[in-house]
């Protein structure tokens, strides 16, 4: 889905505009025969009909005969160059999200103040201060491994990490990637408790793998061999550390170093590199056990400062001394430990907040009832497809079925990653907690299988949290992520008519349920693996696959995206090219599910025509919007900062699928037009 509000879903809140009453007589060929009885909708029909321009012929720009009237009637904002129904709906989900609110969480939040000296939050932070260091077994260890290990037991407990985790899943389990990480996290230059910017995130795995998937294959186990070399001759100290966090060696991986010739390899190389000398380098087998101890107290007494009043001054004042050479003097900064403590750690409580507060059972159950429908109904389409040989056929079918759907939010959540600040006192004891709880997420999903862990793993990237305006598929884990923006007014309501909810509902159920198999999902198997043949049983089917993408790409390529404003400017049909699969593959899916649907119903006559206008007219209706020459030269031409969007613009996104789908000439009786594509052109992927 395109990014922020540029693709949300036209909104259904109004349920006060007029229906509909003359899309009848837009029936060019109407029955003649004597109605046979037929089904009614029972579900609100609320499209404005004015939004239409029935002066344009359908089959010439469909996207403007079903908003063209609103298209001319509507300025755009000057600030923006964009403007949809959408944009005016209040409150957005953002700030409906932002509103909630929770005792738990609250209670985070008024613990963030210093604690004056002998008060009962600094007499309660400065015992578990005191009572984790005892518990490491730090100050009673001889040896270095048992300090390594001693540092690993302070992160189980909400030190600082020195190894900073994040899930992934691999062979046939969930797995741990680890890397080094600084415990210089909470401190800031600025001597004001204001949050102010958080420094610039590094990338996650799940990211590094998406820029470039051939990192997948060079992640190896940090005990045993994998890949090329044995990895604890090259970091021990890792070793050590994750065994005092209470995790198995065994489970860890850490990208593969070694000096290769492969162009592929630069990358993971220089990553690997990093972590690996991060790790050898500040807990170094060289140094002395005194030596070693004194490294690992650095990230002990990272959170000092946050006990109280008296010992952030100590703390201020110990660092400056210690950084002067350098001219730097950082002050220990409350505001700054909120945002992070929230951003790094707090998106799977901040995702409970949502799903208790925002999200009924009953509509995540109605959504997973639509995605086992578009299942099934994908997957006849995919044993009628005339042009894939068995093989492909059984390898599709296999990955489809062994697709996850993350609805809503997990149907199982881990009570021990859920931090409870009921009884906490101070600043020290909130941070320690938000730390233990992500751990023992880690500790309670390693070794589980993909299925029960999917949505669990999305919402360990910090980049995805449940709030996020977006759906998603994500080929490592052969799931999408459908969350609760798009599964709640106004995008869906069981109260409206059936064609609304097919065509604006179900088709992003359709659209990502695709993209496991559009030109990057396709490369792709049932696990997550990336295959240089994806799910391709011969070459024959992938050279075809590529030859119907290609004309997928010529013919979006065709299409004038603002032909008043920059004539000759055609869309872009290369970088689009997924998007459109996606598209185009979950339209056909969702029409032909509606289609079963109004069978089943007893639709018939010029009831059932009725019903087939609708769906298109509702789907024209989900991407109605405006823009102007500055949008398209950022998001579709890439101008400035700003890369060429993967998504087509709107109008493209309309007219470009239902010029190659039989279902809209039938319902609309186009047989002519600048749309219009003979039957034997009309692309046909899935």
């Amino acid at each position: 889905m395109r990014k922020i509000n540029k693709l949300a879903l036209a909104a259904i809140l109004s349920s006060g505009l007029l229906m509909t009453s003359c899309i009848d007589e837009q029936l060019d060929n109407p029955v003649t025969e004597p109605e046979q009885a037929s089904a009614e909708d029972p579900g609100r029909w609320w499209i404005d009909e004015s939004h239409m321009d029935k002066s344009v012929n359908p089959g010439d720009n469909f996207y403007m005969y079903c908003i063209g009237t609103w298209w001319k009637n509507t300025p755009l904002p000057t600030n923006v160059d964009y403007v949809d129904y959408f944009t005016n709906v209040k409150p957005t989900f953002k700030e409906r999200v932002n509103s909630l609110t929770d005792a738990n969480y609250q209670k985070f939040l008024s613990d963030l103040k210093w604690a004056e000296e002998g008060s009962e939050a600094a007499i309660a932070g400065q015992r578990l201060y005191d009572d984790v260091l005892a518990k490491s077994g730090l100050e009673a260890a001889t040896t270095k491994e048992e300090v390594l290990r001693a540092l690993g037991r302070m992160s189980a407990m909400g030190v600082s990490p020195a190894a900073w985790i994040e899930p992934f899943y691999k062979d046939g389990k969930v797995c741990l990637y680890a890397k080094y990480d600084s415990p210089v996290k909470i401190i800031d230059s600025d001597d004001e408790d204001s949050p102010g910017n958080t420094a610039q995130k590094e990338p996650s795995l799940l990211q590094m793998m998406n820029n470039d998937p051939s990192l997948q294959s060079h992640l190896v186990p940090l005990v045993g061999r994998g890949g090329t070399r044995a990895v604890p001759d090259d970091c021990l100290p890792l070793r050590y550390i994750v065994e005092g966090m209470g995790l198995d060696p065994k489970d860890i991986y850490i990208l593969e170093y070694y000096k290769s010739q492969e162009p592929s390899m630069e990358k993971c190389e220089r990553l690997a590199k990093l972590d690996i000398d991060d790790f050898n380098d500040n807990f170094s087998l060289d140094l002395s056990v005194e030596e070693l101890k004194k490294r690992v107290l650095e990230y002990y007494d990272i959170d000092y400062p946050f006990i109280s009043q008296k010992t952030r001054a100590a703390y201020d004042a110990k660092f400056a001394k210690e950084n002067i050479a350098n001219g730097l003097i950082y002050k220990a900064n409350l505001g700054k430990v909120g945002l992070l403590m929230d951003e790094k750690y707090g998106s799977y409580l901040r995702a409970k907040i949502i799903a208790d507060q925002i999200v009924p059972q009953s509509v995540k159950e109605d959504y997973q009832n639509y995605c086992e429908e578009m299942r099934a109904t994908f997957a006849q389409r995919i044993k009628d497809n005339a042009w894939m040989s068995e093989g492909t056929k059984q390898n599709a079918l296999e990955k489809l079925d062994a697709m996850v759907f993350n609805v809503g939010y997990p149907d199982k959540w881990i009570s021990e990653g859920l931090p409870d600040f009921s009884t906490t006192k101070s600043p020290l004891e909130d941070i320690y907690s938000f730390r233990k709880a992500r751990v023992n997420i880690l500790k309670a999903i390693v070794g589980k299988s993909r299925q029960e862990t999917a949505f669990t793993l999305v919402l360990m990237d910090d980049d995805t949290p449940l709030s996020t305006e977006n759906a998603a598929y994500d080929p490592y884990l052969n799931a999408f992520t459908i969350f609760p923006y798009y599964i709640l007014p106004p995008f869906y309501d069981p109260t409206q008519s059936l064609a609304i909810n097919y065509a604006i509902f179900c088709c992003t159920i359709g659209h990502e349920m695709t993209h496991g198999f559009d030109t990057t999902g396709s490369q792709f198997d049932k696990n997550g693996y990336y295959l240089d043949g994806g799910i391709w049983a011969s070459e024959a089917d992938k050279a075809e696959f590529n030859r119907r993408a290609e004309q997928l790409v010529k013919c979006y390529a065709s299409y004038d995206v603002l032909p008043d404003e920059m004539p000759g400017v055609k869309a872009e049909g290369k970088i689009t090219v997924g998007e459109n699969i996606a598209d185009l593959g979950g339209m056909e899916m969702v029409y032909q599910a509606y289609l079963n649907r109004l069978k089943a119903d007893g639709y018939t006559g010029d009831k059932l025509k009725l019903m087939k206008q609708r769906f298109f007219l509702a789907y024209a209706e989900k991407y109605r919007a405006k823009y102007g020459v500055d949008y398209v030269n950022t998001w579709v031409l890439g101008k400035g900062f700003n890369m060429p969007d993967i998504h087509s613009m709107n109008k493209e996104r309309v007219n470009g699928v239902v010029a190659n789908m039989d279902g809209w000439y039938d319902a609309f009786d186009i047989t002519g037009g600048a749309l219009y594509r003979a039957p034997a052109d009309r692309i046909k992927i899935w």
